[in-house]
């Protein structure tokens, strides 16, 4: 048995053709918690069936999505995607059965100055305002209640500093996996770094760098494919 959480939202787009393309040529998602293509709408294009800008609403259930690294991954993940395309604003609603329900929000910086959404109560990064708790378009919170956040959260998303030394000092060995190829770690719950569960969020930002790929396999278990040079990791928002 496990616990349903439901993750909904929407974007509204500058483009949508060009979100199209991106959604279309996004790669196959099989490492937890997933973000498909499929779970997006992609066809409100057609005038006048939208009014200025069009949207994308998207939406999934996961199986026991928790919050620290399991959603810190989401995220990683969600603004990956963002980076990638001409939007306006985003909202993301997480909601769990027994952990509470939770409101994101991104607003992206303007090309000039003053930047629309620049707010004392959201986190100004660089190409966008993020913010907790369910907000109106142009960026301000609904409610006087301070927003509830998922446990063990913090953003910006940052990786667990014990395990970022410790993947640091191993990248000699990491690199002499062979490229593109598949390397099953045996034993890997009692590895020191692919045992501990802080270690895949080193691994979604590697495979969303293209570094590497990997993933658990049935009757062989859990796989890594090094694509290229593995470097040193500082941070999630890194270009490697």
């Amino acid at each position: 048995m496990g616990h349903i959480s439901i993750v909904h939202g929407m974007i509204k787009l500058n483009d949508m053709e060009s979100f199209q393309k991106v959604i279309n040529e996004m790669k196959v998602d099989d490492n937890y918690p997933w973000i498909r293509a499929e779970m997006f709408n992609t066809h409100s294009i057609e005038r006048p069936y939208y009014y200025d800008n069009p949207i994308s609403t998207f939406g999934t259930t996961y199986k026991n999505l928790h919050g620290g690294v399991d959603w810190s991954q989401f995220i990683l993940k969600f603004e990956y995607l963002l980076d990638k395309i001409d939007f306006d604003f985003a909202r993301v609603r997480y909601e769990t059965e027994f952990l509470g329900d939770f409101d994101f929000f991104w607003g992206k910086k303007w090309e000039r100055l003053p930047d629309f959404y620049a707010r004392e109560d959201l986190i100004e990064r660089e190409k966008w305002f993020f913010g907790y708790g369910f907000r109106h378009m142009y960026g301000g919170l609904l409610t006087d209640e301070k927003p509830e956040l998922p446990i063990d959260f913090e953003y910006p998303v940052k990786f667990n500093e014990g395990l970022k030394k410790l993947f640091n000092s191993m990248i000699d060995e990491f690199n002499q996996l062979p490229l593109n190829s598949k390397e099953y770690i045996e034993n890997y719950l009692s590895h020191s770094f692919y045992g501990n569960d802080d270690s895949s969020l080193i691994l979604t930002y590697l495979k969303l760098q293209d570094v590497i790929e990997y993933g658990w396999e049935y009757k062989k278990g859990f796989f890594i494919k090094r694509l290229r040079e593995i470097k040193e990791v500082n941070s999630p928002y890194d270009s490697v």
